[in-house]
């Protein structure tokens, strides 16, 4: 039996939100405060495969919510060397638009949700 491939995995930050707990969860919280939240996409790649885990969302998306908006996370994959157009797998882990918001930017891409 041959060794299963290894894999590179990466965290893309791509936007960020300041908030307070009582945005973020349904029942009030006596403690309320600040909850920062980080918006990331990764990939994880080995020398068989690159795999592309969840897709963020656009500049206007981001905006038109309140995000700051760092880059975008499509856009970045090219500083590890992807081309987007050349990405065969995307898996989606749900349909939150900071999740699947750029799923048309993947033409070539076969999607796992």
């Amino acid at each position: 039996m041959s060794a299963p491939p290894e894999y590179e995995v990466f965290a893309i930050r791509y936007a960020t939100r300041g908030a307070r707990r009582a945005e973020a969860f349904i029942d009030p919280d006596p403690h309320d405060g600040p909850l920062p939240m980080d918006y990331y996409v990764w990939v994880a790649r080995s020398a068989e495969a690159t795999v592309v885990i969840d897709t963020g969302f656009s500049r206007d998306v981001g905006e038109r919510r309140g995000r700051t908006f760092l880059r975008c996370p499509v856009e970045t994959l090219s500083l590890l060397g992807i081309q987007p157009a050349e990405v065969a797998h995307v898996i989606v882990t749900h349909l939150h638009n900071d999740h699947a918001g750029n799923l048309g930017l993947f033409p070539a891409a076969r999607f796992h949700l």
